[in-house]
Order: C-alpha cells, then sequence, then structure tokens
C-alpha cells in the first residue's frame, strides 16, 4: 500500500473504514445503498445484483426483522479492500424469504468485501449464510 498526499498508510486505511462503516449503517437501517453494495450472495442462493434487486432484499429483512441490528465484529485490510466480518440480529415478525413468521431471533453471521480504487469505493459484496438463518428461524 502506498502512502497517499492525504497522509500515511494508518490515515488512508481509517479514511477507508470510516466508508465501510457509513454503507454497512445504510445497509441495515434503509439508509442510502446508492451503487455501493453491488452483490449479494447467500451462501445456498443464486447472487443478488442490481441496485433494485439488493433494496427490496434489505427493504424486505427490515419489514420481517424491525429491530433488526448489526454488529461489526472485525476489521481486516488489504492493498484495495475492507474486509468486515460480524453479524444480523432481530426476531422475525413477518414472513421472510419463503420462511413462516413464528416470532424467533437469529443472529445470523455476515462478512462484507469492499473492494476500493484509493480512497474510492467501488463495489461491495455482502455473504452470508441462509442456511443458519433457516435452521434458527423453522
Amino acid at each position: 500500500m502506498q502512502i497517499d498526499q492525504r497522509g500515511s498508510c494508518a490515515g488512508l486505511r481509517k479514511r477507508r473504514e470510516d466508508v465501510v462503516i457509513k454503507y454497512a449503517v445504510g445497509m441495515v437501517s434503509g439508509g442510502e445503498l446508492g451503487t455501493r453494495v453491488s452483490r449479494i450472495v447467500p451462501f445456498e442462493g443464486q447472487p443478488l445484483v442490481g441496485d433494485d434487486v439488493i433494496r427490496r432484499h434489505f427493504d424486505g429483512m427490515l419489514a420481517a426483522f424491525p429491530d433488526l441490528a448489526h454488529e461489526l465484529t472485525s476489521i481486516h485490510h488489504a492493498a484495495d479492500a475492507v474486509i468486515v466480518e460480524g453479524h444480523f440480529s432481530g426476531t422475525q415478525a413477518a414472513d421472510w424469504q419463503g420462511i413462516p413468521n413464528q416470532g424467533r431471533r437469529m443472529e445470523l453471521p455476515v462478512a462484507v468485501l469492499s473492494q476500493f480504487d484509493g480512497e474510492q469505493l467501488v463495489g461491495a459484496t455482502l455473504y452470508y449464510d441462509r442456511a443458519a438463518a433457516v435452521r434458527q428461524l423453522v
């Protein structure tokens, strides 16, 4: 990683973390996604690609889990990426992705790979194991 004109490698890492955290909060709060999250990959399903599809995915999740919360547990850096590990948690209050509502709580591990060009976030892929959600909710 090069030292940029605005500061050290540590400064670039911090600015990238701030961007990733801003968009992570936006994802689960119904806020702005823009073109930042470019793909969602549930391990047992087809990747979700495109702004409208991704927005519908999160809108459906927020409707089914009105108390949805997220916690970031670790952040890793690579030359052109930031990898965030964490989990979503919430209590199901409506049917979600074909899973009938039984009022159960889930804690779903997730990972987000955010790709950068310098300080510019150019794309992100969210990975989660849908089967882990099914096991907890059914």
